[in-house]
């Protein structure tokens, strides 16, 4: 006899078949199969080196002279070529007797080439508290580091003490530009408080103070520099600032646009918003340029609109509007008056008129921002996922050359051409595809169901999502998160944003995109809005186009973003940093 409960007993066959010793082999073997599973078959480039601790690098000595010209090439090494390389290189230095600043300098650039920004920082600030003389060469680091990472008032900081701290300055008048972009790219609030906060330094206030005025209007410009202008010279005022205060003013503007058929309701939202600005610069009806409309609808053809606006006399033309027609405009060669067009066309059409600028809400300068925008947050390998067509390929043509000229490099590209090949198309770009289906395998093939998912590739460390408009990027958005990179930040351009307040936005939470300040909070949007602004910059272009002219800093806050004119005549746009909240839209804050 056996005793109750002897092992034998539990390999009978029960009545379904299905014998007791097999179920066990089966589990034993779906344990062993799911380790493999949950892995991906290939792992792509799964470390970075990591930048050398400050407890593992000699101690700066004061006195101690950069080699800059060695910390240059290390860092080209690591931005262009390979990370890898670059630290070779570094500890060949080391071997060849480098000395301990130069060192730190080395070693706080690679770490901000590897991502690690933290680190890069720590080592920036003992290499400056160690070595007095390195401080230079730390404040434009810091300055650069900040600017890349979008704190505007650490990178104005910066310059501001490298202005008064550096007895020979190479040169004054760009350190004076920069501050003034800097300052320039403040929301209002945080100029009001740093004037508070401004204590007893008359210049830091004082260039504080006009970046109120300016933004207000001339008048009040003209007001701050006869009472300041003095109190600013280390770094001195950006010379196009007088030539806005010195330029000749604007009587008489003619705007083009399509007020009738298809397209009048843009029409009418860039006249709106060009009336409104209008009225915004130009409180006193007696110093008001007159404002004139065509109809581009009325006319054959676009010229023929244009002649029509030329007849008017104006000092400026804005619009047209489409890029058809300012392709058409372009085609006439050099125009007769100055004019602003409200649209650009393909980048190799793009000329060097002096005549003319090109303002638009093209999405490639949002391409360029985001990628700007990732790196200095720390990421340098990204994912990159566009739809085709016209638009995913103008994006991805800006993006890629940006993102790889800063440092970072595409791990992965995805074209999606269909909706329905969406989730499967992304499970194999992320990687957890192939281990989700050797799970299902495993599944069919032991009849049990397995409590497991597989895991994504790790190789990158964030996710250009380039989608075409609210509702693909509403269905991308799920899938990310589905195929494990929901913890990955994902950046996006405005057009995941319709203006329009819809619960299914909650898709969309976390995601980080750039959008025109005219769509976000406090303000009431709607679809109509970013026209409507783009009416509102132009008028203010028209105001500052002898300064717009001559330097191509930025000039401009203003309702589509931060404005300056290029070399080419076209106007780049850098919008304000955004996300979703709860479905709604809140201001992006810094890392």
């Amino acid at each position: 006899m056996y005793p109750v409960g002897h092992p034998l007993l539990l390999f009978r066959r029960p009545s379904d078949g299905r014998h007791p010793a097999l179920i066990c082999l089966r589990a034993i073997s779906v344990l062993l199969f799911i380790t493999s599973c949950t892995t991906p078959p290939v792992e792509i480039n799964t470390t970075v080196p990591i930048a050398v601790t400050p407890s593992k690098v000699p101690t700066p000595l004061e006195g101690e002279q950069l080699d800059l010209e060695t910390i240059e090439q290390l860092s080209r090494v690591a931005r262009d070529e390979s990370l890898l390389l670059a630290r070779h290189y570094r500890n060949h230095a080391v071997v060849t007797g480098i000395d301990a600043s130069t060192l730190m300098a080395i070693d706080s650039r690679l770490a901000w080439y590897a991502g690690d920004t933290q680190e890069a920082a720590q080592l920036l600030d003992t290499l400056g508290a160690d070595n007095s003389t390195a401080l230079a060469f730390v404040r434009e680091e810091q300055e650069y580091r900040a600017a890349a990472s979008g704190d505007w008032l650490i990178a104005a900081k910066a310059v501001y003490q490298q202005a008064l701290t550096t007895p020979v300055l190479r040169d004054e008048q760009a350190l004076g530009d920069k501050l003034f972009n800097y300052l320039l790219r403040l929301p209002d609030a945080t100029i009001d408080r740093q004037i508070d906060l401004a204590g007893d330094d008359p210049a830091w206030h004082a260039w504080l103070e006009m970046q109120v005025a300016y933004r207000l209007d001339q008048t009040r410009f003209t007001q701050w520099l006869n009472r300041n202008a003095r109190l600013i010279s280390r770094p001195p005022l950006p010379r196009h600032l007088l030539e806005w205060t010195q330029g000749p003013e604007l009587n008489r503007v003619t705007i083009i646009l399509p007020l009738d058929g298809n397209l009048a309701a843009a029409g009418e939202a860039v006249l709106a918003g060009a009336v409104e600005q209008l009225y915004s610069l130009y409180p006193n009806p007696a110093k008001r340029p007159k404002l004139n409309a065509v109809n581009s609808a009325q006319y054959p053809s676009v010229r023929d609109a244009y002649q029509r606006a030329v007849q008017d006399e104006p000092d400026l033309i804005l619009g047209p509007l489409t890029k058809a027609e300012v392709a058409a405009l372009m085609e006439l060669g050099p125009l007769p008056i100055p004019t602003i067009l409200l649209n650009q066309p393909e980048a190799d059409t793009v000329d060097r008129q002096r005549n003319r600028m090109n303002f638009s809400l093209a999405p490639e300068d949002e391409a360029l921002q985001i990628a700007d925008i990732a790196f200095g947050r720390g990421c340098r390998n990204a994912i990159v996922i566009a739809a085709a067509g016209d638009r995913g390929g103008r994006l991805l043509k800006a993006l890629e050359p940006r993102w790889t000229r800063l440092g970072g490099k595409i791990r992965g590209r995805l074209v999606v051409a269909q909706a329905s090949e969406a989730n499967e198309a992304m499970g194999a770009l992320l990687g957890s595809g192939s281990s989700d289906a050797r799970i299902r395998s495993v599944e069919t093939a032991f009849d049990l169901p397995v409590d497991a998912r597989g895991r994504g590739r790790s190789d990158f460390g964030c996710i250009f999502m380039l989608a075409p408009d609210p509702p693909t990027a509403r269905a991308w958005r799920p899938l990310l998160v589905f195929h494990m990179s929901g913890d990955s930040p994902v950046y996006a351009t405005s057009s995941i944003n319709d203006g329009v307040r819809n619960s299914r936005n909650s898709d969309l939470n976390g995601v980080l995109f750039v959008e025109v300040p005219a769509m976000l909070p406090p303000r009431i949007s709607d679809r109509l809005s970013r026209l409507r602004a783009l009416g509102q910059d132009a008028l203010s272009l028209a105001q500052h186009w002898n300064q717009a002219t001559i330097t191509d800093d930025w000039i401009i806050r203003g309702h589509t973003g931060t404005l300056r004119r290029k070399q080419n005549g076209l106007i780049e746009r850098a919008s304000e940093l955004a996300t979703f909240d709860d479905a709604e839209v809140r201001y992006g804050a810094l890392p």
